[in-house]
């Protein structure tokens, strides 16, 4: 599946798309997104409209984040989740001493991390399990492009 910026003009809205080409679903980002636990809140209490939104084939979910800790750097969670509020995965974004670059690990359902870019112009980041073994990648497939595309 491939995951790619639905027009260079709008950056907000993402669709997802199979081998032969056909649209699965979007990836909607909201023009203010807000923490679960946000000290400003700029969405009324218990509102969705500060969360991602995911329509894959028919079925509806949110993408949520909120802060673990905040600091000159701030680590975040980050959910998917049904709209009932049902988790179905958590992945975290943690700033670790003696590392150069922020730590993605996946926490919810299996635990896994995503290791930075094994190359320089087009990028691939491994994902590997807590064993080591490799789980798959994340690449983009360009060196330069006008609008974002993930496989």
């Amino acid at each position: 599946m491939q995951l790619r910026q639905a027009s260079a003009w709008n950056g907000f809205v993402h669709e997802f798309v199979g081998p032969s080409g056909q649209v699965l679903g979007t990836l909607r980002a909201p023009l203010h997104a807000q923490a679960k636990n946000a000290r400003l809140a700029v969405h009324p209490k218990g509102s969705s409209e500060g969360d991602t939104r995911l329509d894959l084939q028919g079925v509806h979910y949110r993408l949520r984040h909120e802060y673990l800790r905040r600091g000159f750097t701030n680590d975040l969670r980050y959910t998917l989740e049904t709209p009932a509020g049902e988790l179905l995965c958590s992945a975290d974004v943690t700033f670790e001493p003696g590392r150069r670059l922020p730590v993605l690990r996946l926490t919810a359902p299996r635990a896994a991390e995503v290791m930075p870019s094994t190359s320089f112009w087009k990028k691939c980041s491994p994902i590997v399990d807590a064993a080591g073994t490799r789980m798959g990648d994340i690449r983009e497939p360009r060196a330069l492009s006008l609008r974002l595309d993930y496989r």
